[in-house]
């Protein structure tokens, strides 16, 4: 079942914590499929097409899609905006085919390939990671260097204090990075540098740059990228949806 949307989304609209977002992005362009699953059980497959940004087609289908991102709650639950949680993280997957994925960056912070990075000693530095335009809102990740080593990644709710001598990086200097997802995806599979990633739309917090020269030596170090490589790869759309989704209308839901 097919159904147009009936209205063009607003170049402006009011986010549930009252900001305002801009324009929907241009580059938004593509179809994202959904499995929407309801409390008991039953799972709604539907798709967005989306041109420049716009909502022009939102369809329900009984059988699933080739790819999905499976969210809980009927098809109409609206895209957050504000912090994520790590238990609303864990709660999104997504679907390739038959197989079950975990969300982005769930999949990265444990990857057991980061445990062969290169010993560099004294390149130990904390790293408040931001993502923006996610499937869930924004996502916090605190991650740790250790002597070029990466024994910590985690989503957390908001930025932790330092526990104790015994924590992974504890008093070392933090740096902090935001980028938006659908750049954090390009930059995993090689698409975008990491520089590239930030300087379109990212964005660095108070940071030395001797700092920012170790992270960026570390991420563009072989092991590094082969670790990003062996990532899975997930399709362009699911990037920029969490982007383009604020600006669709429960009015244009299928009935």
């Amino acid at each position: 079942m097919g159904l147009v949307a009936k209205n063009p989304q607003e170049q402006t609209k009011e986010q549930g914590s009252g900001a305002l977002l801009g324009a929907p992005p241009a580059y938004a362009t593509g179809v994202v499929h959904h499995d929407a699953v309801a409390d008991d059980g039953t799972v709604t497959h539907h798709a967005q097409r989306f041109e420049a940004g716009q909502l022009v087609e939102w369809s329900v289908s009984g059988a699933p899609g080739p790819w999905a991102l499976v969210r809980p709650g009927g098809p109409t639950e609206r895209c957050p905006h504000g912090m994520a949680t790590p238990a609303e993280v864990e709660a999104v997957k997504v679907r390739i085919g038959d197989d079950l994925l975990v969300l982005p960056p769930l999949d990265d912070l444990p990857a057991p390939a980061f445990d062969l990075l290169e010993t560099v000693p004294d390149a130990t530095a904390r790293l408040r990671f931001e993502l923006t335009g996610t499937p869930v809102g924004r996502i916090l990740c605190d991650i740790r260097y250790r002597d070029g080593k990466r024994p910590m990644g985690i989503v957390v709710p908001e930025w932790p204090p330092t526990t104790g001598a015994g924590e992974p990086a504890h008093d070392a200097p933090e740096m902090q990075v935001r980028m938006s997802f659908r750049n954090y995806l390009k930059m995993r599979t090689g698409e975008l540098t990491a520089l590239e990633a930030i300087a379109d739309g990212g964005d660095v917090g108070n940071t030395r740059w001797t700092l920012l020269l170790l992270l960026h030596g570390l991420i563009q170090s072989e092991p590094y990228v082969a670790a990003y490589r062996g990532l899975p790869v997930l399709p362009d759309a699911l990037g920029w949806w969490g982007e383009a989704a604020p600006f669709v209308s429960a009015d244009a839901a299928p009935a």
